[in-house]
């Protein structure tokens, strides 16, 4: 039996697997695993299921981000994060527990572990961080990979040593799912977080969520996931692991991985050790998996008789289930591209959106932001006690608490007014400063503001409350958001919608030739 044929055969077959359509008895066997009393026989060859749990996931986020974006409505917003933490990195657990042979190991408590061996680890993680100092980004590295490693670790022990599990690929899996808990809480806070601008800058916060979907959910394939499986591989392969240097020797590649991970590099840096990450996560899980594997198989079956009879039933697909694999296949792409649309539409600035605009430097913006009128922020002023008070707050009708002086600046416009706590040695602190102007016809008083502009930091008022948001470059550019709304990127939208509607078409068109060659080889 040649090589190549066997890997033919396994490719039709997988196909075959992945895309044809599975019975209500498949299902029930897949879900029912591990908590038989009697567990033994095979699984299947192939993972199918991993693929329905990723478009499901993948979908329903697509079509919640979608609404968040119509709508904008932040009841949606916790749905985003649930989704986009998950829609990648179950279906690869899942996958990996479609890979694993035996029938000894639930899936439902697969995810127990993910749930609760995340959150401890999370939970762990986060007490250490309070003790342990960090004094710049390379010591932040560091700690973050001896913390978090171990935090996962200690779990994943725990697991394995609760189920009394030996087989070296069931720890790796039970260890990967704690990695993969971490991971998800791990996303979905990055998702909010860097989200956290939703109300002031729609598209970007959408444009920042999408971006760290598929840069969490992408990572997911050689980070947590393959660090923590691997220590957990490493623990159940060897007799004594603790008194082993090989387990340690794991433990340490894997924190070294992660610290890699963190470095605080940019550039070419950055790519080729980002790269190097990559290339040895993924060459560790996938030997871990297929050596785990095929050495399991070979425990249970006749290695030469599963290919003999994967060849058989690749040769044996009829015609009929080509077709209908394809129609499957087809679907899912068309699919997918359009999910992938959908969301760079939402992730772009089309549509009715808030004006933006660009500002050369911070004193720019602020001269815009208080509408040209002079002002200053005088921090430094003294509480003079032989001026008229201009207002007095005291508790209890005796004991003086706040004062408030008025005062014009001379050289700057409007009447200030400076609010002064009592301290209880007799002197005044000065607290909030405030401005007296007449704008549009009206006189308003307007609070002192402190603008965050990256490296320096500048008191200033919110007059034209017409700018309610800005960034800052590192360039030292401003750029702003308005209320004045806008339709930006008509164009844009009519090419986007014409490709949706032309991957549809397209699709449509390829199932139906199909579905209409299947029916002539019915008739025939």
């Amino acid at each position: 039996m040649g090589k190549t044929a066997i890997v033919k055969a396994k490719t039709v077959y997988f196909f075959k697997e992945t895309f044809r359509f599975h019975s209500k008895e498949e299902y029930r066997e897949f879900f029912s695993r591990g908590l038989h009393t009697d567990n033994s026989g095979l699984n299947a060859a192939f993972p199918w299921v991993y693929i329905r749990v990723f478009f499901g996931l993948f979908v329903l986020f697509t079509l919640n981000v979608l609404v968040l974006r119509l709508t904008d409505n932040p009841l949606f917003v916790p749905s985003v994060l649930f989704l986009g933490g998950t829609a990648i990195t179950v279906p690869f657990i899942v996958f990996l527990y479609e890979l694993y042979p035996r029938r000894d190991v639930s899936l439902f408590f697969l995810m127990l572990i993910l749930v609760a061996g995340g959150t401890a680890a999370s939970l762990l993680s986060q007490i250490g961080y309070q003790f342990i100092p960090v004094k710049n980004a390379w010591i932040s590295a560091v700690v973050a990979g001896c913390l978090e490693e171990l935090c996962k670790a200690l779990p994943a022990i725990i697991a394995i040593e609760l189920l009394k599990q030996r087989n070296p690929y069931a720890c790796f899996l039970i260890a990967a799912a704690v990695g993969a808990g971490f991971s998800i809480i791990e996303d979905m806070g990055y998702i909010f977080y860097y989200s956290d601008r939703y109300f002031f800058e729609f598209h970007s916060d959408i444009q920042a969520t999408v971006a760290m979907f598929a840069d969490r959910g992408l990572s997911a394939f050689c980070t947590h996931i393959v660090w923590t499986g691997a220590i957990g591989w490493a623990y159940s392969a060897l007799r004594h692991p603790l008194k082993s240097m090989s387990f340690f020797a794991m433990a340490v590649l894997s924190v070294a991985l992660h610290i890699c991970w963190d470095l605080p590099l940019t550039g070419l840096w950055m790519v080729l050790d980002i790269t190097a990450c990559v290339i040895v996560a993924a060459a560790c899980g996938i030997a871990i998996v297929n050596r785990t594997r095929v050495r399991a198989l070979r425990q249970m079956v006749d290695e030469e008789a599963v290919n003999a009879h994967i060849i058989r039933r690749a040769k044996a697909m009829s015609a009929k289930n080509s077709f209908i694999n394809a129609a499957n296949l087809t679907a899912s792409i068309v699919l997918f591209l359009l999910s992938v649309l959908i969301l760079a539409a939402c992730a772009m600035p089309i549509g009715t959106q808030y004006r933006s605009v660009d500002f050369d430097s911070p004193e720019e913006y602020l001269n815009v932001v208080q509408r040209g009128f002079n002002l200053t922020c005088n921090w430094d002023r003294e509480f003079d006690y032989l001026s008229e008070n201009y207002a007095e707050r005291r508790y209890e009708e005796d004991r003086l608490v706040y004062v408030v002086q008025a005062s014009a600046e001379e050289g700057y416009d409007g009447l200030y007014y400076y609010g002064y706590s009592a301290q209880p040695d007799g002197t005044f602190e000065l607290e909030d400063i405030s401005v007296e102007l007449e704008v549009d016809g009206s006189t308003f008083r307007y609070m002192s503001k402190e603008y965050d502009f990256g490296q320096t930091r500048i008191w200033g008022y919110l007059i034209n409350t017409d700018y309610f948001d800005y960034t800052v470059s590192s360039d030292g550019t401003v750029h702003s958001v308005t209320s004045e709304e806008v339709f930006l990127n008509n164009k844009l939208l009519i090419a986007m919608c014409a490709a949706g509607c032309g991957i549809a078409a397209g699709g449509t068109l390829v199932i139906l030739s199909l579905l209409i060659t299947l029916k002539r080889l019915k008739d025939a």
